[in-house]
């Protein structure tokens, strides 16, 4: 069986396990052939090792895994390892001394120091992947070829139940061929080609969306106004590159927040969004792997009544994630709080009438859970933006340090990400009608779940605030507006439209949309054009067809589909240009959760198997 796997990040190396790991156990006679493709190293794009050390993960290093557990629901062997975290303490130190890495004495002393719920630096978890790697080179039968190619794919070509993987170094051909994809470069749209345009003809810096570790910012001095347009996780990476990147430091007071250090090399930076918040602070670590807050509302009982039915609208699926949330605020609240509401009492009151129970006990109004403020806290009448948002951050901060499991707010935020099993069953069986899976889930409740659920470490909101107060950074309020005029990047708000700041460069702080028609990738375009595959669509009630950016694929086994919807056999992906099909396909694998990535890799190489056996 000869295979190719596009893509050596994360994804590509659960496949490359799998296979590995179906052959020893299963078919241990058949010959497996395998060739990884990348023009990357081991790690891909994201986590090369190579990219400014102060870039960090948003997950805690407990969290993360490449391996297999007994937690996986899976027909396949279970093969397991350590999780980042465990690796840290206990391989990393002696395999960084064997590779040539770039300042190697401070990813060992990252190691030495990495707690389990400490956040790793990006290029450290690469080098969690190149071992990773290595272990499954070391693991593999006799019976079992592996080669990386480090050259970008340029076609992927059907002869007869076959397929002609071609690169510029040559062509191979294959039974089976794996896109493992991330996130991926666009063509500029027409306002980003006027904005280079208008850049390039006053000699100043515009970076379309892209990849924060990437891009030269050496041009930029002590002189400019850098402008980042977003304020999501790609936002506090250039804050981290345009300060602690350039020798800037911090230091903890009495009071738990932070003292900036500047060096005098950092640029002023004006920040915001169409929100005008950046992503709420990740809550401090105190679960351990494979804990999480078990659904009460969106138990498996209820998505099989759902599935029964057919259908969930909008409202009704937020309204019980709603109650989710509020399961655990109010029950933590009570114990922190009010000793002197019955508990026990309380929560089979609400588990009964989550609507009308709270009339029934003391809470007060100020502590009841507010989700008009939760999605929108500046509200629309804040004059002194500023203040309202240095004290914001330090609230932020503070509760987040409460922790996931006893501080009442950032518990509950927490119930969204360990709700993801049941969000998604709720996606994967199409339960919503295509207009709310459009208008409700993909463009209302995406990127409010992303706001609240999905930030950086609390440790960026303290640096964050402490920016602000250093005078480095200014945060416009909500609805940031950007025009080119007489060779700046002015920007201001809709809310605040007087104040108006001169920016010297333009950085887009977002990473580029899926939108596979305009992908920067030479495979994707071949694969389209050619008809192999096609992209994701919603029938919408007014007749019309919605065509996604999402390249259409089996939502079980990840299979191309071409612009008939007949499954493309023996050719997969799996990925970032999946989102819209899928959700959420950017987060990392989990140790102990029955983790989603970890069951789609081991289902997609038991359906090759499957298929391969077919054949013969």
């Amino acid at each position: 069986m000869k295979l190719a796997i596009v893509g050596a990040g994360p994804r590509g190396l659960l496949i490359l396990e799998r296979l590995i790991a179906w052959q020893q156990n299963h078919y241990p006679l058949t010959s497996v052939d395998i060739t990884l493709y990348d023009p990357f190293p081991i790690g891909g794009r994201v986590w090369v090792t190579d990219q400014p050390h102060e870039l960090i993960m948003n997950t805690a290093s407990q969290q993360i895994t490449l391996f297999y557990d007994n937690s996986v629901e899976t027909n396949g062997p279970l093969a397991p390892g350590p999780s980042l975290a465990e690796w840290a303490q206990r391989y990393a130190v002696d395999y960084i001394q064997t590779i040539d890495v770039p300042h190697a004495q401070s990813f060992i002393d990252e190691a030495k120091h990495l707690g389990p719920n400490d956040y790793a630096s990006r290029p450290l978890y690469g080098i969690y992947i190149q071992w990773v790697y290595e272990e499954l080179l070391r693991r593999k039968s006799a019976n079992v070829s592996v080669d990386f190619v480090q050259t970008p794919v340029d076609s992927i070509e059907r002869h007869g139940d076959k397929y002609t993987v071609t690169t510029n170094a040559g062509s191979s051909v294959v039974d089976f061929a794996v896109m493992a994809l991330g996130n991926i470069e666009n063509t500029p749209t027409r306002d980003q080609l006027n904005l280079m345009e208008y850049a390039q003809a006053n000699h100043r810096l515009y970076m379309q969306p892209g990849f924060p570790g990437e891009g030269d910012l050496s041009g930029l001095t002590k002189d400019d106004t850098v402008v980042l347009r977003g304020l999501g996780l790609s936002f506090f990476d250039f804050m981290a590159r345009l300060t602690q990147g350039r020798g800037g430091t911090f230091t903890e007071n009495d009071d738990q927040t932070l003292t900036y250090h500047a060096t005098g090399k950092e640029p002023k930076i004006v920040a915001g969004s169409r929100r005008g918040m950046p992503y709420r602070a990740k809550g401090r670590n105190q679960k351990g792997p494979g804990e999480e807050w078990q659904p009460h509302f969106l138990t498996d009982s209820q998505i099989k009544r759902f599935k029964a039915s057919g259908h969930i609208t909008g409202q009704d699926f937020w309204t019980l994630l709603q109650h989710e949330v509020e399961y655990i605020y109010y029950t933590l609240l009570i114990e922190a709080d009010y000793p002197d509401v019955p508990l026990d009492q309380f929560q089979l009151d609400f588990l009964a009438d989550p609507d009308n129970s709270l009339t029934q006990y003391p809470i007060k109004q100020e502590d009841r859970l507010d989700w008009s403020y939760l999605a929108n806290p500046a509200g629309d009448d804040v004059t002194d933006f500023t203040a309202f948002f240095v004290d914001y951050l330090k609230t932020d901060a503070v509760e987040a340090e409460k922790g996931s499991k006893t501080g009442p707010l950032t518990s509950a935020l927490e119930v969204l990400r360990d709700m993801r099993d049941p969000i998604r069953q709720i996606v994967e069986n199409e339960l919503l009608a295509d207009d709310q899976y459009l208008d409700f889930f993909l463009r209302w409740f995406n990127p409010l779940n992303d706001f609240l659920s999905i930030g950086p470490p609390a440790i960026r909101i303290q640096q964050l605030q402490a920016l602000v107060k250093a005078g480095i950074v200014t945060l416009l309020p909500p609805g940031m507006t950007v025009t080119g005029d007489h060779g700046f990047f002015d920007t201001s708000s809709t809310t605040q439209p007087d104040q108006v700041y001169h920016g010297t460069a333009l950085i887009e702080a977002r990473v580029p949309a899926v939108n596979a028609p305009t992908a920067r990738n030479p495979l994707l375009q071949q694969l389209l054009t050619d008809k192999y595959a096609s992209l994701y669509e919603l029938q919408l009630q007014t007749e019309k067809r919605f065509q996604s950016g999402a390249i259409a694929v089996d939502r079980q086994t990840n299979q191309l589909l071409d612009p008939s919807g007949h499954m493309q056999r023996g050719l997969y992906l799996w990925g970032v240009p999946t989102e819209g099909v899928h959700w959420l396909t950017t987060a990392s694998p989990r140790p102990y959760v029955n983790d989603v990535s970890l069951k789609t890799a081991d289902t997609m190489v038991e359906n090759m198997w499957q298929e391969f056996g077919d054949r013969v």
